[in-house]
């Protein structure tokens, strides 16, 4: 079954900007529906029926309830750290897939930091890897296993990509 993408009221189906909150289950999309808390914006054809691909929310949510929400939230899961990091291994530089050619090249999400030793599950600690780097790497630093990373992970709420770089937004102090 496809993934369902929730987006939070104000989604542009046209341009695809929006916040991005979570996605779910096609079922469970059926029943935001039915209880009107959120409209389709995206269908699709699946075995002889029309599904959703993307729900808009009919109220807003405020950001604090966004996991990892700080001034602005981008929606926070597993899959968009993999969309931020473009599906590539930040250890070897490989395309990583959730249906992969070869176990080796499996999608996982490592943390740079060990949950073991005090890391979190944010956007600055959590990296695409592929299996096989990520079972190399285990319960290490990039330090300590010798596997440096390839780029930086950011948080695209406070950030934006220019030309392969990431530029950080400015913070506006009101006076």
């Amino acid at each position: 079954m496809p993934q369902v993408r929730v987006y939070n009221l104000g989604y542009d189906p046209d341009t695809g900007i929006g916040e991005l909150l979570h996605t779910t289950t096609v079922r469970h999309a059926f029943g935001m529906i039915r209880r009107e808390v959120a409209i389709p914006v995206e269908l699709t054809m699946l075995d002889e029926r029309i599904v959703p691909t993307a729900l808009e929310l009919t109220r807003e949510l405020s950001g604090a309830w966004v996991e990892g929400a700080g001034r602005r939230s981008v929606g926070f899961s597993f899959r968009a750290v993999h969309e931020r990091d473009h599906w590539t291994c930040a250890y070897c530089g490989r395309s990583v897939s959730r249906t992969p050619a070869c176990e080796a090249l499996l999608a996982t999400v490592d943390h740079i930091q060990p949950v073991s030793r005090g890391g979190m599950s944010s956007w600055t600690n959590l990296v695409s890897a592929c299996k096989e780097c990520n079972n190399r790497k285990a319960d290490r630093t990039p330090v300590e296993a010798g596997m440096p990373l390839r780029f930086e992970p950011y948080d695209p709420a406070l950030s934006y990509r220019v030309g392969g770089h990431v530029e950080d937004l400015p913070i506006l102090v009101s006076a």
